[in-house]
């Protein structure tokens, strides 16, 4: 839903960066078919969240990512 790519392309174009390239992405989406959970993984996003999340699941996700 982003005006010049999607989050996957955007994901691709910052694991190139050096600077971005060990981020710890999370996909947070409304689609959470198997196609889309593999299309996030080769994309780059380390978890595929579907809408609605609850918001201590995506906390516990961030501090374990901030841990390593």
């Amino acid at each position: 839903g982003l005006p010049v790519m999607d989050g996957y392309e955007l994901a691709l174009r910052l694991r190139e960066l050096p600077t971005t390239r060990a981020t710890h992405f999370i996909a947070l989406t409304g689609y959470g078919g198997d196609h889309d959970v593999q299309k996030s993984k080769r994309a780059g996003f380390a978890e595929h969240l579907v809408k609605p999340v609850a918001p201590d699941e995506l906390l516990a996700l961030i501090a374990r990512a901030a841990k390593t």
